[in-house]
């Protein structure tokens, strides 16, 4: 870094570099930016935060932690390249008074998509004929999968992702139900209302998880959860990994206690997923790709740097996509932790 200009804002993304656009706005500001290309924890990434000395920092891959913020004294902001900022530590950036950003909605329809084809694949048993049929199977004569119209789709967490998948779904010919603590706002689809996850769980026979990962939704889909799930119900997840207690999903898929589940999300990744669960033919995996589209990365990419981009120049962030209370771009402006 000693060539650079100092006046020039120093930005570290974590992963690789943003869709076009969004780098391009960084080079029209005269920004150095600094990718990791991969996955860093641990000391790895403290010594790469230290290194670069970012002003802001881009969270696509991997985590930013206390240690890491504790050796960038002039970070004035995290930027989430999505909307899961569990593996950022949203309260030390609190203490340091670093504001932590979420491309809220700019992902939405890509996810949606993705929760959608996973049902698909999870009723149709996609991926296992296919792979039957790359053995030299020919299952026809046995195979029966399971259609969508008709069934009760229960979405757990409806803002931008779970309003985007309740239309798809409603286009399929599908019941919706949601439950949502926090949804004031009311839809177009004629969606019924669950009293909490149980009331959900009784109705649906279809189960996606779009919510976010607190203490509180942490394994909320456990061995309880999946007893109470209908016979042949089907769990999407593409929001986070720690929502779903993994061991118990394999015991329920394997004992047929439900029909079967789609996973864009693991607890920790890249996943070091169970041979029990990953020989099972009733479960289809992605590698958390949901977000993975040339349209949502063009959208996530530029609010990411935007946000970043305004921060640094002193310009207002607005507080909807501002996960840790801050109402200002300045640092001085955001509240101490409690």
């Amino acid at each position: 870094m000693s060539d650079r200009n100092d006046s020039s804002p120093r930005i570290v993304i974590l992963g690789k570099s943003l869709a076009a656009p969004a780098m391009d706005m960084a080079e029209a500001a005269r920004a150095i930016v600094t990718t990791s290309d991969h996955y860093m924890r641990g000391s790895e990434l403290v010594d790469f935060i230290s290194q670069h000395e970012p002003d802001g920092v881009i969270v696509r891959l991997g985590e930013m932690t206390d240690a890491a913020m504790a050796v960038a004294p002039g970070l004035r902001i995290i930027a989430k390249h999505g909307v899961g900022y569990d593996t950022i530590d949203v309260a030390a950036a609190a203490a340091r008074n670093i504001p932590v950003t979420i491309a809220a909605g700019a992902n939405a329809i890509s996810v949606a998509e993705q929760a959608f084809a996973l049902m698909l694949g999870v009723a149709r048993r996609i991926a296992h004929l296919d792979a039957r049929m790359r053995d030299g199977h020919w299952d026809k004569p046995h195979f029966l999968g399971t259609e969508l119209f008709g069934k009760t789709l229960g979405i757990i967490g409806f803002g931008a992702i779970g309003r985007h998948l309740a239309g798809i779904g409603r286009g399929f010919g599908m019941k919706i139900v949601k439950y949502d603590p926090i949804d004031i706002e009311p839809s177009d689809f004629g969606e019924a209302v669950a009293a909490n996850v149980a009331d959900l769980i009784a109705q649906s026979d279809i189960v996606s998880l779009n919510c976010p990962l607190t203490p509180a939704t942490r394994n909320m889909i456990g061995a309880s959860q999946l007893a109470a799930m209908k016979k042949g119900a089907i769990l999407i997840n593409t929001a986070r990994g720690g929502l779903v207690d993994l061991g118990a999903l394999a015991v329920a898929l394997r004992e047929g206690a439900i029909g079967g589940a789609g996973l864009d999300t693991f607890p920790f990744e890249p996943p070091e997923l169970d041979a029990d669960l990953r020989s099972l033919p009733n479960v289809v995996f992605s590698p958390h790709i949901g977000a993975s589209t040339v349209e949502a990365g063009e959208r996530v990419g530029v609010l990411a740097m935007t946000q970043v981009l305004d921060c640094l120049a002193g310009r207002e962030l607005d507080p909807a996509f501002v996960v840790n209370a801050a109402k200002s771009a300045g640092p001085s402006a955001l509240p101490s932790a409690a």
